[in-house]
């Protein structure tokens, strides 16, 4: 009888700024030969989130940011931890394996900034 551990990979963005349009905070690519799902992402807000609500992504590099999963980012005072409720992004929770993907943020605040960390499990 055969056991085996998923792998999992967590990924930080300090100072991902949710102010403006969208951005592309962080692109990486996944384990040769995985597919990924994304299983968490929260923020850690460190200057208040203003106005508009935003969201994390995770999305095509230098194309759909929000294609493989959203999170949402509230209108939140410093110290508020937010984001943690995945959706499924435009094209599903799955990233294709051997692709470069990007976490990111939606924009769309007047102010706001924070830490965000997302958790994407491989098979």
């Amino acid at each position: 009888m055969g056991y085996s551990n998923g792998l999992q990979t967590t990924h930080t963005v300090s100072g991902m700024n949710f102010v403006s349009g969208a951005a592309e905070d962080l692109v990486l690519a996944g384990p040769k030969g995985l597919t990924g799902r994304v299983t968490s992402m929260s923020v850690l807000v460190t200057t208040g989130v203003t106005n508009a609500p935003s969201a994390i992504q995770v999305g095509v590099s230098g194309g759909d940011l929000d294609a493989y999963a959203t999170a949402p980012v509230a209108i939140a005072a410093a110290n508020a931890v937010t984001g943690n409720v995945v959706s499924a992004g435009v094209l599903g929770n799955k990233i294709p394996a051997d692709t470069k993907f990007a976490i990111g943020n939606a924009g769309g605040s007047s102010a706001g900034v924070g830490s965000a960390v997302v958790t994407i499990e491989w098979s």
